[in-house]
């Protein structure tokens, strides 16, 4: 089954956990959290899906795919 969003949490080690899909298989931990947003961005826009960013405060930020693009070229 294919998974239909990316997870961005914080574990209660304090490490960043990247995970997919709703059962949150872990694809992999960071020390920080702009290293996980970095690399859960790059996997959500790679597989076509969105990604879901956890806060310690319990909000949740969705980012559609569309907005997941780097630039091609600085100017």
């Amino acid at each position: 089954m294919r998974a239909t969003h990316i997870n961005v949490a914080q574990a209660e080690s304090g490490s960043w956990l990247v995970s997919r899909g709703t059962r949150r298989l872990p694809v992999r931990a960071f020390r920080l959290k702009a290293h996980a947003m970095a690399f859960g961005r790059a996997l959500a826009f790679n597989r076509h899906v969105e990604m879901i960013v956890h806060d310690l405060d319990g909000r949740s930020t969705r980012h559609q795919r569309a907005s997941l693009t780097y630039p091609t070229s600085l100017d």
